[in-house]
């Protein structure tokens, strides 16, 4: 009997090397990222007028403004010189943030996994001052922990980054 059972463990033992497992986790998750080429990315942050709120984040109180990050889309600028009447001001469009910071004069975002440091002084006019490129890991999909087999970087076309997650 030992011996069948020795016999038959060398027979599959082949069969079963010779499987590979790739993972799939498609139905894992509901959401489908937004990709943005790495190249386009140093260019997507400028100024735009008063957008409506869509995904509310982070809100930040920076001397007379507010700012409120809406989700993955960009920062609402808020006047609110008078707390009874704030008034949209701006919109800063920049792809994949979720978190702000202001400290003199400089607002510091995420821009998917960059972080950008923005001249907010002469408001609205912005610009850049620094970008550090791969500061933070890709954003996951709000269900998940992770990021799904197939939207890891090596599954999808290359220089890309993750700037958002939709249904």
């Amino acid at each position: 009997m030992k011996a069948l059972r020795k016999i038959s463990i060398f027979l599959l033992l082949p069969l079963l090397m010779g499987f590979s497992y790739e993972p799939d986790d498609r139905d894992l998750t509901r959401y489908r990222p937004i990709l943005m080429k790495r190249s386009d990315l140093a260019s997507s942050i400028f100024m735009q007028p008063p957008q409506e709120f869509t995904n509310p984040g982070k809100i930040y109180l920076y001397k007379e403004n507010i700012y409120m990050v809406d989700l993955f889309t960009g920062i609402h600028v808020i006047d609110n010189q008078n707390p009874a009447d704030p008034q949209k001001t701006g919109f800063i469009h920049l792809p994949g943030v979720v978190d702000l910071s202001v400290k003199d004069d400089v607002l510091f975002a995420d821009n998917a996994t960059d972080l950008v440091s923005i001249d907010i002084n002469n408001f609205p006019q912005i610009s850049i001052i620094s970008r550090v490129e791969a500061v933070f890991p890709e954003h996951t999909p709000p269900d998940l922990e992770w990021i799904p087999y197939q939207y890891t970087s090596s599954m999808r076309p290359e220089n890309t980054v993750i700037v958002a997650w939709v249904k």
